[in-house]
C-alpha cells in the first residue's frame, strides 16, 4: 500500500465520521428535521434555513394545492431559551405541517408546523466545526501534494 493510498484511507474514514456525527452543523440537507432562525417580527414565526425540501415532502395533499412559501413558517410552540428569550438563535425542530397562514391577503401562504421536539443550535459550535472541518481538509490537500512531489 503507497503512503498516498494509507493518507486517504485514514483521512477518508476520519473525515466521513466527523461527517455522520456533526452532521447538524456540516451537512446543508436535514432529513426529518428542520434548521429554522427566529424573526422578531409579526411575520411567520420561523425562517428556514435547512430544510425547506424536507417540508415540501411532509406537506399533506390538502395543502399541497396551495402555492406554500416554505422559506418561513409558523409554529406551534414558542421557541425559546434562557440565552435567546426573544428565539432568534438557530433551532432544529421535528413536527408535522398542519395547516397555512398568511399575514394578510397578499402575502404569500406559509405552512404552520406542529413542533414535537426541537432543540437549540449552538453557535460557537457550528462556526468551530465548520473551521476545524475546513482546516482538516485544507491539511488534507497539502499533505497529499507534498506526498505527489516527494514520489
Amino acid at each position: 500500500m503507497s503512503n498516498r493510498l494509507k493518507i486517504f484511507t485514514v483521512a477518508g474514514v476520519i473525515l466521513t465520521a466527523q461527517i455522520f456525527y456533526f452532521s447538524d452543523y456540516l451537512l446543508p440537507i436535514h432529513w426529518g428535521q428542520i434548521k429554522v432562525s427566529g424573526m422578531a417580527c409579526t411575520c411567520p414565526d420561523e425562517k428556514v434555513v435547512n430544510g425547506s425540501l424536507y417540508l415540501k415532502s411532509i406537506t399533506p395533499d390538502s395543502l399541497a394545492k396551495f402555492d406554500l412559501s416554505y422559506s418561513e413558517i409558523y409554529v406551534t410552540k414558542a421557541l425559546t431559551s434562557t440565552l435567546d428569550p426573544m428565539g432568534t438563535d438557530l433551532y432544529m425542530i421535528e413536527g408535522q405541517i398542519i395547516g397555512k397562514n398568511r399575514v394578510s391577503p397578499t402575502d404569500p401562504w406559509h405552512p404552520v408546523v406542529l413542533v414535537t421536539n426541537w432543540r437549540e443550535v449552538d453557535l460557537l459550535k457550528d462556526w468551530a466545526v465548520k473551521a476545524l472541518f475546513g482546516l482538516q481538509l485544507f491539511l488534507l490537500m497539502v499533505i497529499t501534494s507534498k506526498s505527489v512531489l516527494k514520489e
